[in-house]
């Protein structure tokens, strides 16, 4: 049932005239309450009068009643009554019995009342009388909290109460007359506005907003000039859900039973094309490693072919150079006889080069002896280097030049001082020191001469001359030893040369017959090698034939790899669809089956349940049935010249015709 379906059912049901609810009783009588409280233009309640009907069913002469109003008095006739504390006795007399009381009981629903004009708040006072846009919000509060036992938790349920508010407002003064959650009735000179409320099913359900906003207040908006209203009735009942609503549910345990089966099914489902996935993915793979290994192959023949027709060239070309090979080796066998010849006359040549060496080994040795003459006599020498005294009479010629420049400024400065003095005897003592000063500087100007004329001479003197003689005998002396090493391994070289060279010669004989022996082999290589080449020729052709067949395999194998590919994205493209259906449908379904549903329709149970229990807004007999009903007037809003409190007078709308 939406919200839409429930406000049409709501209305309807609750707007009937003689606002009979319930079936006949099967008690000697039942009691029928109806609340009637006044409520200020804030909505707070001030007066509560209700209003009991004892339906006499059997008959009886005497009725046992149960109440905590005070005031009472019978309104439909004159029966009496005796009263103990709560206990009523009514002498009936066969009738039913009507009578009224007032209450001091909190009512199960309570209401605040917020005018707003032209978005501000403002007093129902103050707003009587001033034009624009007018908003009354009339919020509703379920105090009739109950504690229920919900799928094995304890919930909070309120009693199912629903509200429908009702007001008549004049057309002269108002226009654009709207109302939330509710219906506007426009005669042309008055609107009627009917709005509906049903506080604390929202909570009651658990049902988040989004889902289904269920209203628990009504708003009435209009463009108002002097504005003045009249009251609001408030007619609430706990009767939201007839008896026929909930045997609708008796039918959903079949249904929890066949979502746990789609579930189970839908998950056998799942796993059967996740292994259908998985068989198709190592499918490909394998089909991908034998694409890969044909791919190897292919390339394989490929090379094979390409490197078999080199080799088949090099029979060929072995084969045409048999006949060069068969030539050569005939020419090898006579060189090897002019060689034997040849070791010959190396071997005696090489007797008058060992001869050479032994008297180039005695000329070297005397060689040595004459150069270490020469270096003894030069040692005797004193050839030592004159740089450290050219830098020792240079910084000496540095340090004079210094001297004689500050000797020269303090005479200079000297001279001044003398000019400058009257006292004799100074001009004396500064006179001798200028003279002194004066030949000072002369003796250093003179040394100094003498020791640049020095430094001068030891720069022209040049000794390195005897330094790189001796240097160079001693590089040739250190060279004819590494050379007498040389010659002694000449004349050891030459030895073993010659002893070589004999054996080398005695050797050639035996190299002649082995020329020999290859010669004739090369003929007999000649002859196989024709035929080589014949059966060379065939393996081409097979390889040739080879080669293009595994193409074709190869480009079949691809063709079949793709087609395998494709299965195997279309086993993906399944395993996750129906994935996302079993996530996203089947198991949202299931969810909500077994738990908003489940849920709900247990809380729509209890709800039931309460709306039954409900029934007594002050006391009643054990045993006997009742139900209570409540009418809340909302003062109107006038202007107070116009205007003094308003009195209600409560009628007995039970009142049988």
């Amino acid at each position: 049932m939406d919200k839409n379906e429930l406000c049409k059912k709501v209305s309807a049901g609750m707007l009937l005239v003689t606002m009979s609810l319930y079936a006949t009783p099967v008690f000697a009588y039942s009691k029928d309450e109806t609340v009637y409280s006044k409520l200020n233009s804030e909505g707070n309640s001030y007066k509560t009068i209700v209003s009991t009907h004892l339906k006499n069913t059997d008959s009886e002469n005497t009725l046992n009643d149960m109440t905590n109003l005070t005031n009472i008095k019978n309104t439909n006739g004159d029966e009496k009554f005796s009263q103990n504390g709560n206990s009523l006795i009514w002498d009936a007399q066969k009738h039913d019995i009507y009578y009224q009381g007032e209450s001091e009981n909190e009512l199960p629903i309570s209401c605040s009342v917020k005018y707003e004009l032209d978005g501000e708040e403002i007093s129902a006072k103050d707003i009587a009388g001033k034009s624009g846009k007018v908003k009354i919000t009339i919020t509703y509060e379920n105090k009739s909290e109950n504690l229920i036992n919900i799928n094995g938790k304890t919930q909070k349920l309120y009693t199912p109460f629903v509200v429908v508010a009702g007001t008549m407002i004049n057309n002269k003064n108002n226009r654009n007359i709207e109302v939330s959650n509710g219906k506007v009735i426009d005669d042309g000179t008055k609107t009627v506005v009917l709005g509906v409320a049903l506080p604390g099913l929202q909570e009651s359900l658990n049902i988040s907003k989004d889902k289904l906003d269920i209203p628990s207040s009504i708003e009435i908006t209009m463009d108002a000039t002097d504005f003045e209203m009249g009251s609001i009735m408030n007619y609430v009942t706990p009767k939201l859900l007839e008896d026929e609503d909930i045997e609708s549910f008796d039918g959903l345990d079949e249904l929890y039973s066949q979502v746990e089966t789609l579930q189970n099914s839908m998950n056998q489902i799942q796993d059967g094309a996740n292994t259908l996935k998985e068989g198709t993915d190592t499918y490909t793979e394998k089909m991908q490693e034998f694409e890969n290994a044909m791919g190897m192959i292919q390339s394989g023949m490929a090379s094979a072919n390409s490197n078999y027709t080199k080799i088949n060239d090099g029979i060929k070309t072995l084969n045409n150079s048999t006949g060069t090979l068969n030539n050569g080796s005939k020419q090898v066998a006579d060189g090897v006889s002019q060689i034997e010849t040849n070791l010959n006359t190396i071997n005696e040549k090489l007797g008058e080069v060992l001869v050479g060496t032994q008297s180039l080994k005695s000329g070297e040795t005397e060689l040595i002896t004459g150069i270490d003459t020469i270096l003894t006599k030069l040692n005797g020498i004193d050839v030592s280097d004159n740089t450290e005294k050219i830098t020792e009479l240079t910084q000496l010629v540095n340090t004079n030049k210094a001297t004689i420049e500050k000797l020269t400024s303090a005479t200079t400065l000297l001279t001044k001082q003398y000019e400058a003095l009257e006292d004799e005897q100074a001009k004396v003592q500064v006179k001798t020191q200028i003279d002194f000063n004066k030949q000072m500087i002369q003796l250093l100007t003179v040394n100094t001469q003498a020791q640049e004329q020095t430094i001068a001479t030891l720069k022209a003197t040049d000794l390195s001359a005897i330094n790189e003689l001796k240097a160079g005998l001693t590089q040739v002396k250190t060279g004819l030893s590494k050379l007498s090493v040389g010659t002694d391994s000449l004349t050891s070289g030459v030895t073993q040369i010659k002893g070589g060279t004999a054996v080398l010669a005695e050797k050639t004989g035996e190299l002649s017959q082995g020329a020999n022996t290859i010669y004739q082999g090369t003929t007999k290589l000649a002859q196989a090698t024709n035929t080589l080449k014949d059966g060379s020729s065939q393996m081409k052709d097979g390889l040739n034939t080879l080669d293009n067949s595994s193409a074709q395999l190869l480009q079949a194998n691809t063709q079949l790899t793709e087609g395998a590919q494709t299965i195997n994205d279309g086993a993906t493209t399944l395993a996750d669809g129906i994935a996302t259906f079993n996530e996203e449908g089947i198991q949202k379904i299931c969810n909500f089956v077994n738990g908003d549903l489940k849920d709900l329709t247990t809380r729509a149970e209890k709800l039931t349940d309460l709306a039954k229990s409900y029934n007594s807004f002050t006391m009643v007999e054990d045993g006997v049935e009742s139900n209570s009903k409540f009418v809340m007037i909302i003062d109107a809003v006038k202007k107070q010249e116009a205007t003094s409190k308003q009195e209600y007078i409560v009628e007995d709308n039970n009142k049988q015709n």
